[in-house]
C-alpha cells in the first residue's frame, strides 16, 4: 500500500498536469479519490501556487485591471509585479483572487524602465493583434550582460460547453546592451489543448527558440524585439498547421488497421444475409 508521501506526490502530479481551465475540476476529482482530504490540504498552498504561476493565471483586481501571475513577476510567495498598472498585487492562490494592491516603489529599475516600457507598449499592440484573448506582462532588470527584459504572454480560450479548452504561453527573455550590438532572445513556448467529448485528446507541446534583433534606443530596440518575436511565433503557428494538415494521411492512418487481422475485406452483404437468415430461423 502506498504511503501518505507517495499518495501526495501522485495527487500533486495530477493537479500540476491539469489542462488549462480545468484545474478546480481536477482538484475536486482528486479530493474524492484520496483517503483523507487532509492529504490534499497539507500541500494545497504550494501546489496551487506552482500551478497558477506556471500557467500564468490571469487575475482581476477590484478596479478591473487584469494581472498575469507569473514566476518572472514573483516578489515572494503571494506578491506579484504588475508593471503595466504600476502596482504590486497580493494574490491568494487558493481562492485565485487578488486580495490587495499597493504602488510600485523601487521594484522598477529607473535605467531599464525606458526600454521595459517601450517593449511593453509594442508587446501589448502585438498581443491585441494576434492574441485577442491574450494578456501580456513585461519585466525589466539589470544583469551581467547589460539589460534584461522578459515578456510573458498568455492567451486562453475555454469552451467547456463544447468540450474543449486551450492555452498558449510564451516567455521571451531578451538581453542586450543599450545602443550596442544585438539583442539576444530566448523563448520557451508552451501550447496545451484538451478535447474531451466522448474521449480524451490532448496536445501538449514545449518549444524552445532563440533569435537575435538589432539593438538601439528604447523605441528601436522594442520594435525590433517584437518583430523578431512575431516572425518566430508565426513560423511555429505555420509549422503546427502544416503538421495537422498531413496528420490525417500519416499518423492517424498508421494507427488504423487497413484490413482485418486475416487480411481479408469484410463482405458486408454476406454478413447482412447471415443476420437475416439467423433471425428467420428463430
Amino acid at each position: 500500500m502506498a504511503s501518505n508521501e507517495e499518495i501526495i506526490q501522485i495527487a500533486t502530479t495530477f493537479l500540476l498536469n491539469a489542462p488549462p481551465g480545468e484545474f478546480l475540476d481536477v482538484v475536486s476529482d482528486v479530493r474524492t479519490l484520496l483517503p483523507s482530504e487532509s492529504l490534499l490540504n497539507s500541500t494545497a498552498s504550494s501546489t496551487f501556487r506552482e500551478y497558477n504561476t506556471q500557467q500564468m493565471h490571469v487575475a482581476n483586481t477590484s478596479k478591473g485591471a487584469q494581472v498575469l501571475i507569473t514566476k518572472e513577476g514573483e516578489l515572494n510567495h503571494n506578491e506579484y509585479l504588475d508593471p503595466k498598472n504600476k502596482q504590486i498585487v497580493t494574490f491568494d492562490h487558493i481562492k485565485q483572487a487578488v486580495t490587495n494592491t499597493r504602488s510600485i516603489g523601487s521594484e522598477l529599475d529607473s535605467d531599464v524602465e525606458p526600454y521595459r516600457s517601450a517593449v511593453e507598449e509594442e508587446a501589448i499592440r502585438y498581443c491585441h493583434e494576434y492574441y485577442p484573448h491574450g494578456n501580456v506582462a513585461v519585466y525589466g532588470s539589470k544583469v551581467s550582460e547589460g539589460y534584461k527584459v522578459t515578456i510573458c504572454l498568455a492567451s486562453a480560450q475555454y469552451n467547456p460547453s463544447n468540450f474543449w479548452n486551450g492555452k498558449w504561453r510564451s516567455v521571451w527573455t531578451c538581453t542586450f546592451k543599450p545602443n550596442q550590438g544585438q539583442v539576444t532572445l530566448n523563448a520557451k513556448i508552451q501550447i496545451n489543448v484538451h478535447y474531451y467529448e466522448d474521449g480524451n485528446v490532448q496536445l501538449n507541446t514545449v518549444t524552445e527558440k532563440s533569435t537575435t534583433a538589432p539593438s538601439g534606443d528604447a523605441a528601436t530596440t522594442a520594435a525590433n524585439i517584437i518583430k523578431a518575436i512575431s516572425k518566430t511565433e508565426l513560423a511555429l503557428h505555420s509549422s503546427i498547421d502544416s503538421s495537422y494538415t498531413t496528420m490525417g494521411e500519416t499518423t492517424f492512418k498508421a494507427l488504423r488497421r487497413a484490413l482485418p487481422i486475416n487480411r481479408c475485406k469484410i463482405n458486408w452483404q454476406k454478413v447482412r444475409g447471415f443476420k437475416i437468415g439467423s433471425e428467420l430461423s428463430k
